[in-house]
């Protein structure tokens, strides 16, 4: 961007010396013989600030760009608070869910390992295992599943 806008700033004192040396002009002839000149001087101003609003219009999509990004990782970062890494009884880590007062949101465990790739996995419940559907990570959890468990339903591994 300083390249097109020294550009332009020199196309514009080029203009300007040539209409300088118009109006000090003696001859009708030499007044027609710089217009010529200014003409041309005018055309590269107007290249240079065509250049200079093409390379502002990127500009501001680049920091449309950043902006949706850091909004986005904002919200990732809230999004990582509402959750603790915790131990299972049997071994293996999950990310579970952190519940507060007066959010509706159903208890689940995260796959420890899509979590850490930034996506939310939630582990489902297969006999006793908790299984992540995304990379197939298969986690012994406590004993016996449970009855909500075998019938397909939310099932909540205790300690």
């Amino acid at each position: 961007m300083l390249a097109e806008i020294a550009s332009a700033l020199g196309a514009i004192r080029t203009g300007s010396d040539i209409a300088r040396d118009m109006a000090s002009a003696d001859s009708l002839d030499e007044v027609q013989g710089k217009a010529a000149d200014l003409f041309g001087a005018i055309a590269e101003i107007q290249q240079q600030l065509a250049a200079m609003q093409i390379a502002y219009t990127s500009l501001l999509g680049e920091r449309d760009a950043l902006d949706r990004e850091v909004a986005a990782m904002k919200l990732a970062t809230l999004d990582r608070q509402r959750y603790s890494l915790h131990a299972l009884p049997l071994g293996g880590l999950v990310y579970r869910f952190k519940a507060t007062n007066g959010r509706a949101d159903v208890a689940h465990d995260l796959c420890v390992h899509c979590y850490d790739l930034g996506t939310k996995s939630v582990l489902q419940p297969n006999g006793t295992h908790l299984v992540c559907p995304t990379c197939k990570l298969r986690l012994r959890a406590k004993g016996e599943a449970s009855p909500a468990a075998k019938r397909g339903g939310v099932c909540l591994w205790s300690v």
